[in-house]
């Protein structure tokens, strides 16, 4: 990568061709008065411990997001507990002690049980999970803690579903894991028995499972990670079929709020982060 001055804050991943985290942190970085600028930086995984070097001498610290939330969490000097559960992290925090140390944190988790609890749900009890990586690592965390004793991670590499599995199967010997390749018939079996469907999946692959989606999802809730300017297909499809759902620009919201406070120690005007989205994509995503 070609050195140059960095922001404050950022957002990193590869290839990074949408994001509207600068759009919700700008917002509420202007709400409480810091001049800090908060930008999408593209880093290719051969460049992130290069990146990481430069940003700790530079920055405040920088969000992330695909494909690098497990590779940082190695790079951290320091992990925050729900951190370390799921072994990813998507806040990093550099903090001068002795030497300048990283601080890794992940708000992906909190995010989801925000959401959840906002819909009177507490505990979870079986949930299907759609991918295999970082973001993946938070939900079943999350979930885990929400007091699922069924879980099913479907992927398309079964390796790395088994090796996200077996991690967890570890922390949570009471708890059932079964994995799964993004098969259609095994999926459609799948939804029958889960309360809660959780997509990790980029858009692109996850509207290959629209299909899957055929029966009445009342009493159900479907989840999505991923998000665009308009609802994505298995979220429309989801929702069309009486789930309770919930968009991955909630997830955002959520997620950057958590983000946006361990930056600056200062409280979130999460109002003024729904309202800079909202003038963007408009007020779909907004269930609550």
């Amino acid at each position: 990568m070609k050195s140059k001055k960095l922001p404050e804050l950022a957002v990193i991943g590869w290839p990074l061709e949408k994001t509207f985290s600068p759009i919700i942190q700008n917002a509420a970085l202007k709400t409480i008065g810091f001049d800090w600028k908060y930008e999408a930086i593209p880093v290719p995984p051969e460049c992130l411990s290069e990146f990481f070097k430069e940003a700790a001498g530079q920055m405040v610290g920088f969000n992330v997001t695909i494909p690098h939330k497990n590779k940082v969490f190695e790079l951290c000097d320091v992990k925050s507990p729900f951190a370390k559960i799921c072994q990813a992290v998507n806040t990093v925090v550099f903090k001068k002690m002795v030497s300048i140390k990283a601080f890794g944190y992940n708000t992906d988790g909190p995010a989801l049980i925000k959401a959840l609890r906002i819909r009177k749900r507490n505990s979870i009890n079986s949930a299907l999970i759609l991918g295999a990586g970082g973001a993946a690592s938070a939900a079943v965390a999350s979930i885990l803690l929400l007091g699922a004793k069924h879980i099913f991670v479907a992927n398309r590499t079964l390796q790395r579903a088994q090796e996200l599995v077996d991690h967890f199967a570890k922390l949570f010997p009471k708890s059932n894991f079964e994995i799964l390749n993004l098969d259609e018939k095994q999926i459609i079996d799948i939804l029958k028995q889960v309360e809660i469907v959780i997509n990790c999946l980029p858009e692109g692959a996850a509207a290959l499972l629209e299909g899957c989606f055929s029966e009445n999802g009342r009493g159900k809730v479907f989840c999505d990670y991923s998000y665009s300017e308009k609802p994505t297909l298995l979220y429309s499809r989801a929702k069309g079929l009486g789930y309770t759902t919930i968009s991955g620009i909630e997830i955002l919201v959520w997620q950057g709020a958590y983000a946006f406070e361990i930056f600056t120690n200062r409280k979130c005007p999460v109002e003024e982060m729904i309202d800079s989205l909202k003038e963007r994509i408009g007020s779909w995503w907004l269930e609550c």
